[in-house]
């Protein structure tokens, strides 16, 4: 089974990385396969570079169990 987090994000670039990390934490201890799915909503601040900046950083094992 998968389990998918789908965040809407409008203007978040200061709490992106704190949401993933918060979210990754809590899903720790499930035995199934997670996902975190970012929505830019149409942000006019840096949410988009931040969320691709934690793609690039965010090793896809780490959020898929």
């Amino acid at each position: 089974m998968l389990l998918s987090v789908v965040v809407p994000c409008f203007n978040e670039e200061a709490s992106v990385e704190r949401l993933h990390a918060a979210v990754t934490a809590a899903t720790a201890a499930l035995t199934t396969e997670i996902e975190i799915v970012f929505v830019d909503d149409g942000s006019d601040d840096g949410t988009l570079v931040a969320l691709r900046g934690l793609a690039a950083r965010t090793n896809r094992s780490s959020t898929h169990r």
